[in-house]
């Protein structure tokens, strides 16, 4: 329907994912609707878990949406496979939010799979492409009722049916994508989309495996086969995962895993807020007694009020006896006096909290803050300082940004802080300078500066001009220079003799010392013009001109530069112009070394950013998507495989390479399943066997590959259409270039060069790759040339002339070839 590409918005410059409609489909006005449909309906979901969408437009011909680019790539990869628990119910969990968010807005997605949920640079999983969702209160339909719309494999039965469907159904389809990110495959397997819906109608929910055990309740709600049963939002399913990685953080569920200190913190620190006004359902796992506490448990306390000011000071009433009654003046007084002691005891209070905070705080209960700080200050105790994810620094960090007010973890900060100024001092007495430094530069972050930080400098300040006086330093740089080592880094020769130089501008000695190393550079850099590494070459160029922009050598190195990747566009364009004639005959990847791909790479290494290259890459990689798609037409899982992965190594369309992923591994299923339950009748045996005789036959008589038909190839293909595993029709197709090859020689000799054609075609047919066609093709070519000119002398010139014609379809640069052709066109008179 539509291909993705990566783009730059240029107004803002940022990456976005352009996904362009087929012009094909053009014709049938639903798929430009349903295209455009998609375009509304995610510009009208505003969510952390769904891709946005920036733009959607038309141009000429094109319609597009111009959308988030999540460089994460697909949650699943191409390989499959389970991925760990921790990631599978967080990804759910995400996209059963993002799921509720968008059925809150009216809108049913019918399309979840793992294909349309990629991943954010920080792995946070977002839904995407809702080109065939629509509005749950649209009276607009874009399938006609009854209809079966979606991916049978993550369907929900009523989907199946082609009933109408509501938010549920896409949450049983993320139930089938939380099964197939647990186990590596989905649950319900078939040969057809008919039989894997029926599954789905009829089949039970399937077991995890034992050791994911705990996770069957949220599988059974989330499966079942009634909407009513399963959860019925996806914040209450949100919730109801939320619950089971709180119990794995924990060590609740030790079955499903035993998770270190690091992993807690990652599994806790992903979950967002508790939802309280969600409801528990039954699929809490055991483990987890006490219940969420909902609204209903709100209702049953009794909410503090506030009292009134005036019941301060007065008298209460008095037991057993007759109440006092007070005068106004009485009243008012110790009203006054009421007020006074209010606000004393109030500043007094207040003064104490604010002077006692951290001893009041470490009374609190125990929570997530202060056991962090307990780690925090246990790994500071144990010298886990800074770097590690459990050092104290990360620990102290991890608290402010929970609670940035914390003065325990502020006064952890200093304290690490401290003790880096202490250890970069030790560093200094031990003449250990780049330890100091760096311990400098990670103190100065945690302490931002100070009297510490400002000793510490001069310390370091005063042991460099100690340490490094000239002499050493143009010692040193001889050193570097005899040991190879001209730039990159401190302590290269360049880097030591500029120090110098800044040190001292007239020093003669290294200035003498910059110029045996900018010679000694230029050498290389000429060595890397001879091996035509340009980009290396123009790199040691640069690096020179920032060493000394006068160096006299630099004009001359620059001119061998623009020569060299001048010699290459020539040779490059020659290349392009042999690879596009290479395309229009279809020799896309054979013959090997002269194909169509061949010769743009080659074209591409001299000119990496020529238009022409990218352009004639991308023909051949649809190209080769089209071989693909035509072995998977066919059955051949081997081939397409084999299509494909040379299609990803050029660059192919990554959404189309995806979709013949799919493809192919719902090939794959159905291949294990035809194994698995293959027989062959009687009936189809005996014609199996007289395939195989008619080809054994046919091989003999020499009809590899033609007469269609009636060829030892097509023969042997009839033979596997009936039985895929046949050892014999195999062998007898594998054996068909062996005996094409054979038979080859015989046919030059005798002259008959249309059959020896056909004995390369045989060749070519069942093995592309095969080394010995370049050889076969130049052998007939020269047979051909040779007959052309036997023709020239005989004044049959236009025979002359299809026979030459044949040799260059063959081997054009062949010098038989060449030889042939002056000599005809003397003939021509030209």
């Amino acid at each position: 329907m539509a291909t993705v590409y990566l783009a730059i918005q240029e107004s803002v410059d940022r990456e976005v994912a352009l996904k362009v409609m087929s012009p094909a489909l053009l014709a049938d006005p639903n798929f430009g609707e349903r295209f455009l449909r998609e375009a509304r309906i995610a510009a009208k979901l505003h969510h952390r878990h769904v891709v946005g969408v920036h733009d959607v437009g038309r141009h000429g011909d094109l319609h597009y949406i111009a959308m988030e680019y999540l460089g994460g790539g697909p949650i699943q990869t191409k390989e499959g496979g389970a991925r760990s628990v921790p990631f599978a119910l967080r990804v759910t969990r995400e996209i059963a939010a993002a799921l509720g968010y968008a059925h809150s807005k009216g809108f049913v997605h019918r399309d979840v799979k793992p294909d349309n949920i990629l991943l954010r640079d920080d792995t946070a999983a977002a839904l995407t492409d809702f080109g065939i969702a629509r509005a749950s209160d649209s009276a607009t339909r874009m399938t006609r009722t009854g209809a079966v719309i979606g991916t049978p494999h993550y369907m929900s039965p009523e989907q199946a049916r082609g009933k109408p469907i509501d938010g549920r159904a896409d949450l049983y389809s993320l139930g089938i994508v939380l099964f197939e990110l647990l186990t590596g495959h989905v649950p319900y397997q078939a040969e057809d989309s008919l039989a894997v819906g029926i599954m789905h109608l009829t089949e039970p929910v399937p077991n995890l495996p034992d050791s994911l055990n705990a996770l069957q309740p949220l599988l059974d709600v989330m499966l079942a086969k009634k909407p009513e049963d399963r959860y019925q939002s996806g914040d209450e399913l949100a919730q109801a995962i939320r619950e089971y990685e709180m119990a794995i953080a924990k060590g609740e569920l030790p079955s499903l895993m035993q998770p270190s200190a690091t992993e807690r913190d990652e599994i806790l620190n992903s979950l967002p807020a508790l939802n309280r006004s969600t409801p528990n359902r039954a699929t809490t796992p055991p483990v987890m007694n006490t219940p969420t506490r909902g609204a209903g448990d709100r209702a049953k306390r009794a909410e503090p009020t506030i009292g009134r000011i005036d019941d301060f000071g007065g008298e209460q009433p008095r037991r057993g006896g007759a109440q006092r009654t007070e005068t106004a003046e009485e009243g008012g007084g110790r009203r006054v006096l009421g007020y006074l002691l209010l606000l004393v005891a109030l500043g007094v209070l207040g003064a104490g909290v604010w002077f006692n905070q951290d001893q009041l705080r470490k009374l609190l209960p125990n929570n997530e803050v202060s056991n962090a700080l307990t780690q925090a200050d246990q790994a500071f105790a144990a010298g886990r300082i800074v770097g590690a994810p459990d050092s104290a620094a990360a620990l102290y960090e991890g608290i402010l940004r929970k609670d940035p007010d914390n003065t325990q973890a502020r006064d952890g900060l200093r304290k690490v802080g401290e003790r880096l100024v202490t250890d970069a001092r030790a560093a200094i007495a031990n003449s250990n300078l780049p330890e100091a430094k760096s311990l400098a530069v990670k103190a100065r972050e945690l302490l931002r500066g100070g009297e510490l930080i400002d000793k510490l400098d001069a310390e370091l300040k005063a042991k460099e001009e100690v340490k490094n006086p000239i002499g050493e330093l143009l010692d040193r740089a001889e050193a570097a220079r005899k040991a190879g080592k001209l730039i990159g880094g401190e302590d290269s020769a360049a880097a030591l003799l500029k120090k110098a130089l800044e040190t001292e501008p007239g020093n003669a000695v290294a200035r003498q010392g910059m110029g045996n190393v900018l010679y000694a550079l230029s050498d290389q850099t000429k060595v890397l013009l001879a091996q035509k590494k340009l980009d290396e070459a123009k790199q040691r160029i640069d690096e020179m001109e920032k060493l000394d922009r006068t160096f006299v050598g630099l004009a001359e190195l620059r001119a061998a530069l623009a020569d060299v990747r001048a010699a290459d566009a020539r040779q490059g364009e020659q290349l392009l112009n042999q690879a596009e004639s290479q395309l229009k005959k279809g020799l896309v990847t054979t013959p090997q070394g002269t194909s169509a791909l061949d010769l743009f790479r080659a074209a591409q290494a001299k000119d990496p950013q020529n238009p022409r290259v990218r352009a004639g890459l991308a023909q051949v990689a649809r190209s080769i998507l089209l071989t693909a798609n035509a072995a998977l037409e066919d059955s051949d899982a081997g081939a397409a495989e084999r299509q494909l992965a040379l299609a990803e190594s050029i660059g192919a369309p990554q959404g189309e390479v995806a979709a013949l992923r799919g493809r192919l591994r719902e090939l794959k299923e159905r291949n294990a399943i035809q194994t698995q339950a293959q027989s062959v009748s009687p009936a189809q045996q005996a014609e199996i066997d007289s395939f195989l005789s008619r080809a054994d036959a046919a091989l003999q008589r020499g009809d590899l590959v033609d007469p269609p038909g009636d060829s030892a190839y097509d023969m042997f293909r009839g033979a596997l259409g009936l039985d895929r595993n046949n050892a014999r029709a195999k062998a007898g197709i594998a054996s068909i270039p062996s005996r094409a090859k054979a038979l080859f020689d015989g046919t030059i000799a005798a002259g008959k060069l249309s059959k020896a054609g056909a004995y390369i075609d045989a060749v070519e047919t069942v093995d592309g790759s095969d080394a010995s066609l370049p050889g076969l093709k130049a052998k007939l070519a020269q047979a051909y040339a040779k007959q052309a000119v036997q023709q020239i002398s005989e004044g049959s010139v236009d025979a002359a002339s299809r026979s030459l014609s044949r040799a260059r379809a063959l081997a054009p640069q062949d010098p038989a070839v060449v030889d042939a052709e002056a000599k005809l066109k003397a003939a021509q008179g030209g």
